[in-house]
């Protein structure tokens, strides 16, 4: 694994490794002096009122969210950070729990039945482009991370997932943990590559700003880095049993996603919904808060007081074990557990993105509980993570809905036909006027069929002659 300042590496190695996350937040080693200010100035009442309109257009799209779920040491942070960031509280607070779950390492950890669940919170920050201040959230969270642990952040955030045997190779350096032949230019020299994490640590977040490549890499046949998220979601070992087969144990692997509204609906398909992986994260849908052409970020003193904090807490919070719930919070979990329990992958894909919701709300009640020291989840613990997963679905379904009315309407254009549906060409032609890609339409087809509203047959040629029969699209409603 090479650092930054190293020569950049062969095209075909890069294939297999993660890079390091540049620290864009410190200043140059040689610059001198503190850096100036950018003066503040008031807004003109135009520029005011148009970047009003702007924010309030961007947020018009986000669900409703409850306040609770920044009721937690968490949420505390949050509120002192947000007024010098134009991002959105709930991307810092999805940052920090991406971060710090994994910093906790998988000594404190919650039990669903026979599962063993650590404390990692998988987080997918989905905004559009520039409105949606994806990094503006991850820039306000890794500054206090900084301020806490430089050497966590340096050592234990990368990015470049590629596939299972690249997550797997990060694990790997001269570490009695892993097992395996190792890969890359210096296979067969007895040669390794500098460790990518700190000795002994099996600790990562894999930070990735353009999720949408990591999905279309996920689709190369014989990839098999879907798969290992899913193993490196439930904690402890991974493996590749390839050619190269390896095993790496104890590991602790958390994933923090920027994606784009548009990009995860045009990559999501029905096969990525049935494979399990995409239901391991938890969709946050953000925007835009306020517009700060002058602010220079958090105050350093306030980010050092906050770090002092942050950091004996993670401290305490890594020696804990197994979590349990209070009484009261035993009685709460009962009834989250069938509300969050209710979604299953009969029920279309929206549902289906969120059949984890129950084990993902109990993983952010013990990281709130862990952050605090405590070995018992109160039922403020609980109900601020019921109300972040309550934001996840609700992001979930505003995603996967949007402001695309072209479903709705295509559904109601078939079922203006009737029994006799509508043929592909038909809906190529008339419908889509001939100027959509086939896969798009295939998308929205394949959209309403899973919901139920249309079903797909075939008819024969009117000629009665043998030969290709035609698809045809017939409304629910009406056949």
């Amino acid at each position: 694994m090479s650092k930054p300042e190293t020569p950049p590496a062969e095209p075909g190695e890069q294939r297999r490794r993660l890079h390091l996350v540049p620290d864009a937040t410190q200043p140059p080693m040689e610059a001198a002096g503190p850096v100036p200010a950018v003066p503040s100035l008031a807004l003109d009442p135009e520029t005011e009122r148009r970047a009003l309109e702007e924010i309030a257009r961007a947020r018009s799209e986000l669900p409703d969210r409850d306040e609770a779920m920044f009721g937690t040491y968490l949420g505390s942070l949050v509120r002192r950070l947000e007024p010098t960031s134009e991002a959105d509280p709930a991307n810092i607070l999805a940052s920090l729990m991406a971060a710090t779950g994994v910093y906790l390492g998988d000594g404190p950890h919650m039990r669903a039945g026979d599962d063993r669940h650590p404390l990692l919170v998988w987080p997918m920050v989905i905004g559009r482009t520039g409105v949606g201040r994806k990094g503006a959230g991850w820039s306000a969270a890794k500054r206090l991370l900084l301020a806490t642990d430089p050497d966590f952040v340096d050592r234990n955030i990368h990015s470049g997932l590629t596939s299972g045997e690249g997550l797997t190779q990060a694990f790997n350096e001269d570490e009695a943990g892993a097992t395996g032949p190792d890969d890359g230019e210096d296979q067969g020299k007895g040669k390794k590559r500098a460790s990518l994490l700190p000795p002994g640590d099996r600790r990562l977040l894999a930070f990735e700003t353009e999720w949408a490549t990591v999905m279309a890499r996920m689709k190369r046949e014989g990839n098999t880095l879907s798969a290992t998220l899913r193993a490196a979601w439930e904690g402890g070992n991974l493996s590749t049993l390839g050619v190269n087969a390896r095993i790496v144990r104890d590991t602790h692997v958390g994933i923090l996603a920027h994606i784009t509204p548009k990009e995860f609906q045009a990559k999501l398909s029905a096969s990525d919904m049935a494979g399990g992986t995409y239901n391991r994260f938890l969709p946050v849908l953000v925007a835009q808060t306020q517009f700060l052409p002058s602010s220079t970020g958090a105050d350093p003193t306030l980010l050092d007081h906050l770090a002092v904090d942050l950091r004996a807490r993670l401290a305490a919070g890594s020696r804990l074990g197994q979590l349990g719930l209070t009484r009261d919070a035993a009685a709460l979990w009962q009834r989250l557990y069938v509300e969050f329990g209710g979604y299953s992958a009969d029920d279309g894909p929206i549902e289906q993105f969120l059949s984890r919701a129950a084990p993902n709300c109990l993983r952010v009640a013990g990281l709130h509980a862990a952050l605090d020291g405590v070995e018992l989840i109160t039922v403020e613990h609980l109900a601020a993570a019921a109300a972040f997963v309550r934001y996840a679905v609700a992001s979930a379904r505003a995603v996967f809905s949007g402001n695309d009315t072209t479903g709705p309407r295509l559904a109601a254009w078939i079922a203006d036909a009737g029994p006799e549906g509508r043929t592909r060409k038909e809906v190529n032609a008339e419908f889509f006027q001939g100027k959509t890609k086939a896969a798009d339409i295939d998308r929205y087809i394949q959209q309403l069929t899973e919901k139920g509203e249309i079903t797909e047959g075939e008819r024969a040629r009117a000629d009665g002659k043998s030969g290709r029969a035609t698809r045809i699209y017939v409304s629910t409603s009406r056949s």
